[in-house]
């Protein structure tokens, strides 16, 4: 049968009564869409509206947050803790390009530059250009003993022995000749580094200072010199080394000079002494300095004793603190 007429023939659809209300119920029911169909278009329509809003608020946030990145971009950044000047760490990185990093001697001058002196005055029957001459004299002999290549790489003193008065040149040169003992040799008045070793194009690092004062004698004008020179030595695996230490050795000495002068005075006594002081080494080749010669640490053997991190004896690297008695080498 045909559904149609089913419901063309159905007694509710028949009814007049039933039919109006029906048309009634229907007209309110679109009514009530067509509302809701306006009010999702007035949604719809104010919708772009507020999600402009929302996305003019996140660009005023985010202009906000990017200018105050900014100013503190331009605030400088926190500088990394200068190395300690009174020690080497057992643990720090190596660079070959810069092999003074993490040790005391990252900030001083190059070559003689670091041993300083005050402006030259009077001082007793010595004026002002005789003390700056004096401080010439010392500079040119702690140059010739420790930084000039001649004697650190080819063993020849020739250069320091000049910088001295004639007398004093015949005893040291017997004493330069010796091997090192107790009783020193020539490692007490030279540097020379042992063969096979050499150092970076980084040169040699100094730090310290002279001071004139009267001599013990009339017509002395001694020179009091404090000093620290860093040496760093080239490695072949670099990647190996785990300390600035094996790469970095430094010389501590005490120093007194004398220039003589007068009439009264032979004139093969007239000129520069060296009127004793002590030295130390630190973070070298043990073997090589027994035998009187500078090599880098990384030349000793592997230690099985793990670093105990504890500080280094202040002398090692600030003129100011006295000399250490010990070199790290067992005896």
């Amino acid at each position: 049968m045909d559904e149609d007429n089913l419901l063309d023939s159905h007694p509710d659809l028949m009814d007049p009564d039933w039919r109006k209300h029906a048309q009634t119920d229907a007209w309110l029911g679109a009514k009530k869409d067509r509302k809701q169909f306006r009010r999702q278009q007035k949604r719809a329509a104010r919708g772009p509206r507020r999600r402009w809003w929302v996305f003019a608020v996140f660009v005023l946030i985010l202009a906000v947050t990017t200018a105050a990145i900014v100013l503190v971009g331009r605030h400088p950044a926190q500088e990394a803790a200068p190395p300690n000047p009174t020690s080497v760490p057992d643990v720090a990185p190596v660079d070959l390009a810069r092999p003074y990093a993490h040790t005391p001697a990252d900030t001083w001058p190059k070559g003689l530059d670091g041993i300083t002196s005050p402006a030259a005055a009077a001082i007793g029957s010595f004026k002002a250009d005789a003390v700056a001459d004096a401080y010439a004299k010392v500079r040119q002999a702690i140059a010739a003993a420790n930084l000039d290549p001649a004697v650190l790489y080819r063993h020849d003193t020739s250069a320091y022995l000049a910088a001295f008065a004639p007398d004093q040149r015949e005893q040291l040169a017997p004493r330069l000749a010796e091997k090192p003992s107790k009783d020193g040799g020539f490692d007490a008045y030279v540097t020379e580094i042992a063969d096979g070793y050499h150092l970076l194009d980084a040169g040699p690092r100094t730090f310290g200072t002279l001071t004139a004062r009267a001599g013990d004698k009339p017509g002395e004008l001694a020179v009091e010199a404090k000093y620290v020179i860093a040496y760093a030595f080239d490695s072949p695996h670099p990647k190996s080394l785990s300390s600035p230490n094996e790469i970095v050795s430094f010389l501590r000495v005490d120093e007194t000079y004398a220039v003589v002068t007068g009439s009264r005075v032979a004139k093969s006594s007239v000129g520069l002494w060296l009127d004793g002081g002590q030295s130390a080494l630190s973070s070298v080749g043990c073997a090589a300095a027994k035998e009187g010669y500078l090599a880098p640490g990384y030349a000793n053997p592997p230690s099985a004793t793990p670093a105990t991190g504890d500080q280094d004896a202040p002398g090692y690297y600030d003129p100011k603190y006295p000399v250490p008695t010990l070199d790290g080498c067992p005896a």
